[in-house]
């Protein structure tokens, strides 16, 4: 159905409605009661010609559903390092400090504790004749990084080559040369770390918790509703909003349930794809901007184009040739201020009338 006007109806109608709001706000004070009086008083010849409408046209574009997070650009959330080597700590390293393979964290009975690298804890104690395992190959692929070679290949088998390169890596850390690794020997952590807060005193029991570290990686932590937990999707693309006003594009890590002051939250951890700028940009707040639903090549207006009629749903007035009239449509996908819109007759550049 659509309702044809000319251009002086159309204005009529809009004039009537802003009448109609003078008499609203005449019931809320004095000044609009003085307003519509000098409004009703002034001669009609006198008024000022009332303004064209503003407009645009209806377009064909893609629209995205997206959403802006607060986030916190760090390293990460920190993990716990326990110590499992009995003695009496020594020596701690200090917040901030960075440590690589085979670097030493700590001391216990001035011994040093160094970090290797990978995914297998030490768990049993290691040596010449141990059954074959995934620790002992993290063990043996960590002495060839550190250029013990007369190990040959990281096979996973204990044998006396892997006896002989633990006794002059235990050498070269001031302990006892035994061939043997206890679990408490190493930590052993996912790369490069840095030292995020120190917990134990020197002079403490040196089993338990003692510090945490995180990743050397700037990373974005986010904190989620779980009604946005659909658009933070593993190795999603995203856009990270910097402080300055720059603006770098991001990829979601992962997305977790973590326990954030004693509340579980879940956590979306996303790194800057410029590793370079990454490196540079100091810690602090972000916004993250996630894309959800896409929508391609559909027709779409300002949400404010969109006029809702008193038998229920909506239209817009299009503008023709000096006349307008009121086109029923049907509304689709919502997104940044735009809504799509479908119906009879309706196409791409036409005119219609906006509120902005």
């Amino acid at each position: 159905m659509t309702v044809e006007a000319g251009p002086s109806a159309a204005r009529r109608r809009r004039r009537k409605r802003a009448v109609w709001i003078a008499v609203v706000l005449a019931f809320a004070g004095t000044a609009g009661v003085v307003t519509f009086t000098r409004l009703a008083s002034t001669p009609a010849s006198s008024a000022p010609p009332t303004p064209p409408p503003a407009t645009t046209q209806v377009a064909r574009t893609t629209l995205i559903d997206r959403i802006k997070v607060d986030g916190d650009l760090g390293s990460g959330t920190p993990s716990q390092v326990t110590g499992r080597r009995p003695g009496t700590i020594t020596r701690l390293p200090t917040p901030g400090e960075q440590l690589e393979r085979g670097k030493v964290l700590y001391e216990v009975n001035a011994v040093g504790v160094p970090v290797f690298f990978g995914g297998t804890p030490l768990y049993r104690e290691m040596k010449d004749g141990v059954p074959n395992g995934d620790d002992v190959k993290m063990l043996q692929e960590n002495l060839l990084a550190l250029g013990y070679s007369e190990l040959g290949v990281a096979s996973g088998k204990f044998g006396q080559k892997t006896a002989s390169a633990v006794k002059r890596w235990q050498k070269s850390l001031k302990a006892e040369p035994t061939g043997i690794v206890q679990p408490g020997d190493v930590i052993v952590v996912g790369g490069p770390v840095r030292v995020h807060a120190v917990t134990a005193q020197p002079g403490a029991p040196a089993e338990g918790p003692l510090l945490t570290v995180t990743g050397l990686d700037r990373l974005v932590s986010v904190e989620l509703t779980e009604a946005q937990r659909r658009l933070a999707r593993v190795n999603a693309k995203v856009n990270v909003h910097l402080s300055g006003g720059k603006t770098t594009p991001g990829t979601v890590r992962e997305v977790t349930a973590k326990t954030v002051e004693e509340k579980p939250k879940l956590v979306a951890t996303v790194t800057l794809d410029d590793a370079a700028l990454a490196a540079s940009t100091e810690p602090g707040r972000v916004t993250v901007e996630f894309d959800g639903e896409k929508r391609d090549d559909v027709l779409a207006v300002p949400v404010q184009a969109l006029l809702a009629l008193r038998e229920g749903g909506y239209a817009v007035e299009v503008v023709d040739g000096g006349k307008s009239r009121y086109l029923p449509v049907l509304t689709g996908m919502f997104a940044g201020g735009m809504v799509e819109i479908t119906g009879d007759g309706l196409a791409e550049g036409m005119t219609v009338v906006t509120t902005a």
